[in-house]
């Protein structure tokens, strides 16, 4: 719709029909033009309530002192979500893009969807307590896009999807799950694609569907008597490409399976049954049981008597003695007569 009005539009010609035109376009234009002045810099976008008041706009959205519902059902794009003090119950239903959700003081519940860094760091913290942290997925890609889950100090329970995505300079970024302090529990989906996942410092223990299937991943449980398996205690396997399991300082228990020559398998002191890590890495076990059933070496003895049948053969010329007797017997009959 024109902003010139219609009289001025007849009346202009030439060259002030023109810097009429102009104008009406300066000011048609403006919007896009601020738009893309401002493009760099994202309007932060958000629909969340805090205790069921909808939070004002702004890149970030604050809890107070208390134990906070903050609930937002929409996509958090350039957004802090802190719930502050207290015992917090944080929801995103939408994608984590550039955003951060931090717990805070407190034993804080935080489920979240999608951590989808695009420009910079896609992040869920639960700071100190002993949190409850659930994301769909943790998928991050070097330095710079990075997708990050820290439980934080506390005894924290973490329940990720697959976790992907290669760091970039110093070992920064990407993908990653860690337990940080306390004794935690980190229950994950596939770890792949230099995806890592850590389990910090005391007793920790480590669920994974599948380490490194198609390009590579890294569970390391760090210090303390830890346990690393696959869901509900089954056999983790390992491969069959590159992956890394190392349990660290203590007296780890491991139920694992390597099925690569390309994994390594370093620090398991405990190994309960089915665990293959007992032979060289990558060496297939079965194949060194029928090396056990290759024991009918006793068959090879049957071959040692091959040659007693050979002593028959042997006998033939004693029957040709009986041969040379009857040459001898003609010569004493004509010194007969």
């Amino acid at each position: 719709m024109s902003v010139t009005p219609p009289s001025l539009g007849r009346a202009a010609r030439g060259p002030a029909a023109l810097a009429v035109l102009l104008a009406a376009a300066t000011l048609t234009g403006a919007p896009a033009a601020h738009a893309s002045a401002h493009g760099s810099a994202r309007v932060p976008m958000h629909q969340c309530w805090i205790n069921d008041v909808p939070a004002p706009p702004g890149d970030q959205v604050l809890g107070g002192s208390g134990d906070d519902h903050i609930f937002c059902d929409s996509d958090i794009e350039g957004v802090t979500v802190s719930g502050g003090a207290g015992n917090d119950v944080i929801e995103v239903k939408g994608l984590v893009i550039d955003s951060a959700i931090m717990g805070g003081e407190g034993d804080d519940v935080i489920r979240a969807k999608h951590l989808v860094p695009q420009t910079t760091f896609s992040m869920v913290r639960g700071n100190r307590g002993n949190d409850t942290i659930k994301v769909a997925t943790v998928h991050g890609e070097g330095a710079e896009r990075g997708a990050i889950v820290h439980g934080d100090d506390g005894d924290d329970t973490i329940t990720t999807g697959s976790v992907f995505g290669a760091p970039g300079q110093f070992n920064r970024g990407g993908g990653i799950v860690t337990g940080n302090d306390g004794k935690d529990t980190i229950r994950t989906g596939i770890i792949d694609f230099s995806g890592r996942v850590l389990g910090g410092s005391e007793d920790d223990r480590i669920e994974a569907a599948g380490l490194g299937p198609e390009s590579g991943g890294l569970i390391q449980s760090g210090p303390g008597d830890d346990t690393i398996s696959g869901h509900d205690g089954a056999i983790l396997i390992v491969g069959e490409h590159w992956g890394t399991v190392d349990a660290g300082i203590g007296n780890d228990t491991c139920t694992v399976k390597s099925v690569s020559t390309r994994t390594s398998i370093s620090s398991c002191e405990v190994l309960p049954k089915g665990s293959v890590t007992q032979k060289p890495v990558g060496k297939p076990q079965n194949p060194a049981a029928p090396a056990t059933a290759a024991k009918p070496a006793a068959a090879q003895a049957p071959a040692a008597q091959a040659p007693a049948v050979q002593a028959p053969a042997v006998q033939a010329p004693a029957v040709q003695t009986p041969a040379t007797k009857p040459e001898e017997k003609p010569a004493p009959k004509p010194a007969g007569p």
